[in-house]
């Protein structure tokens, strides 16, 4: 049988998650985690052949970092990144790491099962883009990479002077960045857009991403 390690904090996904591995060939669950930085150890512990790592775990914990380094000391064991969190830099980041598949969590449970044994077997499954969301009037797609780049410091309390020295653009194109998603979403001023964009989880305040 080949095991299946699962790293997930949310009980009903965790259970979610066994079930869908109880429906793959020839698969079993090694083991549960509510945290990612403790799957190295287990690795350590016992044989894996594949982990279904959630990005996002118990007191911060962050499943890429864990994923990297569980590929820098185990190369062979699979990783499939799942969650339901629409933050498009998850997805750089995690083929910039190694992770052979990604999955969101609002896929239908299907999909699950045949990304596991595809996986399994040595094929990758990614998403052709994150999905868009509804900002608003405007979709997340329909706002450019500037504006994103904005939104996401903004979320992370930046102010314009910061936000200008990250992407080392003057003041004024922040402010002309914020007009225009502000004017695109029709929210009235930058705290609304800022919460739907939480809300939404198109943005994750303190990822802590450097890509």
């Amino acid at each position: 049988m080949r095991k299946i390690l699962i790293v997930e904090d949310q009980a009903l996904a965790r259970m979610y998650l066994c079930s869908c591995v109880e429906k793959c060939t020839d698969c079993e669950v090694a083991g549960t985690l509510t945290r990612a930085d403790a799957a190295l150890q287990r690795c350590s512990e016992g044989h894996i052949d594949l982990i279904l790592m959630d990005i996002c775990t118990e007191n911060d914990s962050d499943g890429l970092t864990a994923a990297e380094s569980i590929k820098k000391f185990y190369p062979r064991i699979k990783i499939v990144m799942v969650t339901s969190m629409l933050e498009g830099r998850f997805l750089d980041r995690a083929r910039k790491i190694g992770a052979e598949s990604f999955w969101y969590k609002d896929s239908p449970s299907g999909d699950l099962v045949d990304v596991i044994e595809g996986t399994l077997e040595g094929r990758q499954f990614w998403p052709d883009s994150t999905p868009a969301v509804q900002l608003g009037k405007a979709l997340s797609c329909e706002l450019s990479d500037q504006e994103l780049q904005t939104l996401r410091l903004l979320c992370e309390g930046k102010t314009n002077a910061e936000i200008a020295a990250k992407l080392n653009v003057a003041e004024s194109s922040v402010r002309t960045y914020i007009n225009r998603m502000l004017e695109k979403t029709g929210y009235p001023n930058r705290n609304r857009l800022m919460v739907a964009a939480v809300g939404k989880r198109l943005v994750v305040p303190g990822s802590q991403l450097d890509l």
